[in-house]
């Protein structure tokens, strides 16, 4: 363990996606700490456009869900139509019914403004059920 960080962590892709630069960087921050390689996209198109580009290799998306041109849930339609298997988490100052956490189907939501252990709480629960791919 790395500051109470599982190391089961470390060298797994993200791809975070949101609208707000500062949002990006914290979440970047939060998980690079940890040995997670980071990928940023500002918009879902853009977001969709670099999760074809890197394909498989892509172990997590972290979405905001209301996000110009499209939403966090229309990416997440998009994405699964693309890989079927793709674990989201989706990040939103609205509150979201906890029925949304369902791992069996690779979704997780965490409200923010969220502290850096509830990030690495969910990123780990998704990354306890993947192996790494580096």
């Amino acid at each position: 363990m790395i500051d109470g960080t599982p190391r089961s962590m470390s060298g797994h892709l993200v791809l975070v996606v949101d609208d707000d630069p500062r949002i990006r960087a914290y979440i970047r921050k939060v998980l690079e700490r940890t040995g997670v390689h980071v990928l940023e996209a500002g918009d879902g198109v853009a977001a969709l456009e670099t999760f074809r580009s890197w394909g498989d290799r892509i172990d997590l998306v972290i979405t905001d869900i209301r996000m110009p041109r499209m939403t966090g849930t229309e990416l997440a339609i998009a994405l699964r139509s693309v890989n079927p298997n793709v674990p989201l988490i989706f990040a939103s100052g609205e509150s979201l019914p906890p029925r949304i956490n369902d791992l069996a189907d690779g979704f997780f939501f965490i409200e923010k403004p969220f502290a850096p252990a509830v990030l690495l709480h969910a990123a780990g629960q998704i990354f306890h059920r993947i192996p790494v791919a580096c």
